[in-house]
């Protein structure tokens, strides 16, 4: 193993050992506890992740559709709290990226 692949795994430890890595694992399980709630959230963040990579549409009007198409998954509050947590991970994720990438000389 070489040592770049030891500290990255030292820091996927980390980052399972982190309140947002909990409470995004518990929200998920949570979630799945419901499979057609759970499907209908992962339909949702299929089509909204492909309204922002602009594929389809005018997003304005893309958004408005998604929005009405999923009103009671975007309504739901363990929807909600799962979204939350999600982002708060995602938001970890991407700051540690940022820090790697700016102490590293690359364009």
């Amino acid at each position: 193993m070489t040592d770049l692949t030891y500290l990255s795994n030292q820091v996927l430890d980390a980052i399972r050992n982190t309140p947002e890595y909990a409470e995004f694992i518990r929200l998920l399980n949570h979630l799945r506890e419901n499979p057609e709630l759970y499907a209908r959230v992962d339909e949702m963040r299929d089509k909204n992740f492909l309204i922002q990579q602009g594929d389809v549409g005018d997003p304005y009007d893309m958004m408005d559709a998604l929005t009405n198409e999923y009103e009671d998954v975007i309504n739901n509050k363990a929807v909600g709290e799962f979204i939350t947590a999600e982002v708060a991970l995602c938001k970890m994720i991407h700051e540690f990226n940022r820090n790697v990438a700016a102490g590293l000389e690359i364009e």
